[in-house]
């Protein structure tokens, strides 16, 4: 079956036990990574996940803990002998900041000696659009409230129809209900526990959120430093009224 595994589930500000928040969507023949920290290649390979599989990235913001990993990884697939090409998604705004942040290794030197293809793709600001399909995965994004522009991720498996969506960061926000609604699993963030700052969400909030999209599973993450877990899943769990996991990095979860 599909999995999604996360790489890293700490917020900004993190801590030794928390590598910031991305994660991996793992089919059978092929995967697609969501966001790009800390050093992919090291946290994908302790995974399980083949780096040829990978031929999609979705960046959902340019916040430097969303993508300050792009560089390495994209040296890394190089040195690690790929030839094809590799899809990179993001917004107007976060493609300009992650060719900027590439242009600053002068990385146009690097198709000198041989560098794979890089396509970059824009994500339209638009409610639940259907982005792209690949053989197992159907991907679908919606923009959300946080403090610059930003993308919630759905992702469907075609062979059976389950989905799962990731909020990315967010305050309240209906179009994400909305594009999880019906989802197996909502990896959500929970960046505090009840009181939720500018452009951030509570537990308490993200169980809220679960409840309206009608989910039948509540991932926490992006999580703060310290985070005790069993505050958060409480809190979230009296908002929800379904399962809570307070995610790990490395955690597992089939749909």
């Amino acid at each position: 079956m599909p999995q999604v595994v996360l790489l890293g589930t700490g917020a900004a500000l993190s801590d030794a036990t928390r590598e910031h928040t991305y994660l991996v969507v793992k089919g059978r023949h092929e995967a697609i990574l969501i966001d790009c920290a800390g050093s992919p290649v090291q946290r994908l390979e302790k995974s399980g996940v083949a780096l040829e599989q990978i031929d999609h990235v979705i960046l959902t913001h340019h916040h430097p803990d969303h993508i300050y990993g792009v560089s390495v990884f994209l040296l890394d697939l190089w040195l690690a002998g790929r030839k094809k090409v590799l899809r990179i998604f993001g917004l107007a705004e976060t493609l300009r900041a992650t060719r900027a942040m590439m242009r600053a290794f002068e990385w146009e030197r690097w198709f000198e000696v041989g560098f794979f293809p890089v396509e970059f793709h824009c994500i339209p600001k638009r409610q639940r659009s259907a982005l792209f399909t690949t053989p197992e995965f159907s991907i679908a994004t919606t923009p959300t409230k946080h403090l610059l522009p930003t993308v919630a991720v759905r992702v469907q498996a075609r062979a059976t129809r389950r989905a799962v969506t990731y909020s990315s960061d967010t305050e309240m926000c209906d179009a994400v209900a909305q594009l999880a609604r019906g989802s197996d699993i909502l990896f959500h963030e929970a960046t505090t526990l009840r009181q939720a700052t500018g452009g951030h969400t509570s537990a308490q909030q993200a169980g809220m959120q679960a409840k309206r999209a009608g989910v039948k599973k509540l991932v926490l993450v992006h999580l703060p430093p310290h985070c005790d877990a069993q505050k958060w899943r409480a809190a979230a769990e009296k908002s929800f009224g379904g399962r809570v996991v307070v995610g790990k990095d490395f955690a597992r979860f089939e749909f």
